[in-house]
């Protein structure tokens, strides 16, 4: 009769040393296959065990019975191929309780001692298992299911930490590949311990402090040597980054040396896109290029909605269309740098860019030489952050500026107010474009005009786009009836200005 035994070791750790091996020694530590002497003694352990659970009388012979069909059988295995020696961990591991130190003419407390050992190991993955071929006719079907219920109490094999699971299976989807001969005389063969056919009960449950266990071979078990599978050429397996859910917005905490000022926004606001932009075009390309004008036009068509421009470099127009970047400011300090879009959440690809935009430090300074002194380090947080007032969903009337206000218009000529260009009329004209359905009432200004950099999307004669100069208004908006935000506005309010929150 054949049976077949499926096991495997969840941790992917099998911790045992063969019968009086020297630990110590590289040759021969760890036992790879398993030895059927040490099945056979956990089977009839857990027999007892069993017995004990179960109510009723014992019998007799049962154990006799389990104990020589284990060790009639013949013995063959299925190894995993991608099974390995693991590097020799060795640790002190505590014994006896005594006096440290154990001379009577020094101070000594009581402490256990301590004894070097060396832990041999073979990890085989935790997803694989290890099939046991078993044949012989001593089996019958009631030796059969008294065998699967004491393996299904054998929770370790070898050593305690050695967990492990061990059934009786139906099929094996292959079929041996290690087989078990007295021959040795091939390549590195690996000694197994093997029940003799003629070893009695006795012999099975010997306690290893008996002298006739104590020996090399102990009485009842034989020497067996097994040629282990040629193991597969070693391959890095890549791993796949966990799917990232898609999100609108992506929040990064602030933390520099000395705090950017906030006429700075879009120095740091631009400087993050670009480089995102840059790391999206190096992973469209293969590396090909980073920049922008040097991208294929297939290449480019697909990042509008990051870098907020078609293929042939016109702006894209419809509400929330693409990216927007910005500040959030607690007073005259900037905490957090937010990534935002409407029209669609950003995917795995644009996160894992922006990630990497982050993990580089950015110069919140203008171009010179204080650009590389004041730098700013960006650090990710998690979905558990609330979103800011304005992002989270909450609706209001009246709104106040966050950061300054660029009108896209000149509203003032030789330094008098042009009545079509007033701000009042440049917002009114803002919100009906961006989709606002709500009649602005009043526009008040709470604060006085300051000049701020702003990001012009024009091009220069070396292809870069540049920063200038406006003035900027803080203000105070209300409308007729709620609107939910983020609500940006005016001239670079993809890059951090014209932001307004809840008044």
């Amino acid at each position: 009769m054949r049976i077949i035994l499926r096991q495997s070791f969840p941790l992917g750790r099998f911790h045992a040393t063969r019968w009086k091996a020297n630990p110590f020694d590289t040759e021969l530590a760890g036992e790879w296959p398993p030895s059927p002497w040490r099945l056979t003694r956990a089977v009839v352990a857990r027999w007892y065990q069993w017995r004990r659970e179960s109510a009723g009388t014992w019998p007799a012979d049962e154990i006799q019975g389990l104990s020589r069909a284990l060790c009639e059988s013949n013995y063959g295995f299925y190894l995993p191929e991608q099974a390995r020696q693991s590097f020799a961990l060795r640790q002190y591991q505590p014994v006896e309780l005594g006096w440290n130190p154990a001379e009577k003419k020094y101070a000594a407390r009581k402490s256990y001692g301590t004894s070097l050992t060396q832990d041999n190991a073979w990890c085989p993955p935790p997803d694989a298992s290890l099939f046991w071929f078993i044949s012989g006719e001593a089996w019958t079907p009631e030796l059969v299911r008294i065998l699967g219920c004491c393996l299904e109490r054998i929770t370790y094999f070898g050593r305690a930490e050695a967990l492990t699971r061990i059934r009786v299976a139906e099929d094996a989807p292959m079929c041996p590949n290690v087989t078990l001969t007295e021959n040795r005389a091939s390549d590195r063969p690996a000694p197994v311990l093997v029940p003799c056919s003629e070893a009695t009960q006795a012999d099975v449950e010997r306690v290893t402090e008996n002298p006739l266990a104590a020996r090399n071979i102990p009485q009842g078990a034989r020497l067996l040597y097994a040629q282990r599978p040629p193991r597969p050429p070693a391959r890095e397996i890549a791993r796949r980054t966990p799917m990232r859910p898609a999100t609108n917005l992506l929040q990064f905490a602030l933390g520099w040396a000395v705090a950017p000022r906030q006429r700075a926004t879009v120095h740091l606001t631009s400087r993050f896109r670009s480089a995102a932009l840059s790391i999206l075009i190096r992973t469209k390309t293969g590396g090909a290029t980073a920049r922008w004008t040097e991208a294929p036009a297939s290449v480019r068509a697909e990042l509008t909605g990051m870098a907020g421009k078609d293929a042939q470099g016109q702006p894209l127009r419809g509400p929330r269309a693409h990216a927007e970047f910005s500040l959030w400011w607690d007073g005259s300090i900037p905490t957090r740098l937010l990534a935002w879009r409407g029209a669609r959440p950003f995917d795995e690809e644009e996160q894992e860019a922006m990630l990497s935009a982050a993990a580089q430090e950015l110069s919140w300074a203008a171009a010179g030489p204080d650009a590389e002194a004041w730098k700013i380090k960006l650090v990710p947080l998690d979905a558990a952050v609330p979103a800011p007032p304005g992002f989270d969903g909450g609706a209001a009337t009246v709104w106040r500026s966050l950061t300054p206000y660029v009108p896209p218009r000149h509203h003032l000529r030789g330094g008098k107010p042009r009545e079509s260009e007033a701000l009042e009329s440049q917002i009114r004209r803002e919100l009906d474009a961006r989709g606002y359905g709500p009649r602005l009432l009043s526009v008040e200004e709470i604060g006085p005009p300051a000049w701020v950099a702003v990001h012009f999307p024009r091009r220069r004669a070396d292809g870069r786009s540049f920063i200038g100069d406006r003035r900027g208004y803080r203000l105070r908006i209300t409308l007729g009836a709620p609107i939910s935000g983020p609500l940006r506005l005016g001239h670079s309010s993809s890059f951090g200005l014209g932001m307004f929150v809840p008044a």
